[in-house]
């Protein structure tokens, strides 16, 4: 038997192997009307353009949702002392599009599902950096089971990386 053929012999073994070695895709998708509802708990690390990390912080989250909308609190707790809330107010629409406010960051956020995952993206002043000045955040939830989610935030101003956010958020138990 030459190489090729051997070679085609392989292969159609392979193919006709059972799959068990291939595990089938998970179907998750993050629906933050479902999961924010309630409460979470999590952590996260925040980095600078190298990667180097800057500070850490606790997460919680506390979310209700009244007359069709999502509202909920996410508190940041950094390791340096520094207490962080995001108030947000969220509404599901069409074909996988969110409306969305917060507090600081203003009304007509609007966030999508893209593969599964919840994506966002708006301007949030930070510190003194208001206005043109305060930093976009293009913000990335992943459902990695039904009870725990990954949160990427990407933070840039004018396209210049500032940092990233990653960070997990579990749901707790009512």
């Amino acid at each position: 038997m030459a190489l090729g053929d051997t070679m085609m012999l392989e292969s159609a073994e392979a193919e006709a192997a059972p799959s068990s070695r291939v595990r089938p895709p998970i179907a998750l998708s993050f629906a933050p009307e479902s999961f924010f509802l309630g409460k979470t708990e999590g952590a996260g690390v925040v980095r600078d353009p190298l990667g180097r990390i800057v500070r850490r912080c606790r997460i919680t989250t506390e979310g209700d949702a009244t007359q069709g909308a999502l509202r909920f609190d996410e508190t940041f707790v950094y390791d340096d002392g520094e207490v962080d809330v995001w108030r947000w107010v969220m509404q599901a629409g069409r074909e996988g599009r969110y409306v969305a406010a917060e507090a600081k960051a203003g009304v007509g956020i609007t966030g999508e599902l893209r593969g599964g995952d919840y994506v966002l993206g708006f301007r949030r002043p930070v510190g003194r950096a208001a206005g043109l000045l305060a930093p976009h955040f293009l913000s990335r939830f992943t459902l990695l089971s039904p009870d725990l989610a990954m949160k990427r935030a990407d933070i840039s101003l004018f396209g210049v990386p500032l940092g990233r956010l990653s960070a997990v958020h579990r749901r707790v138990p009512s």
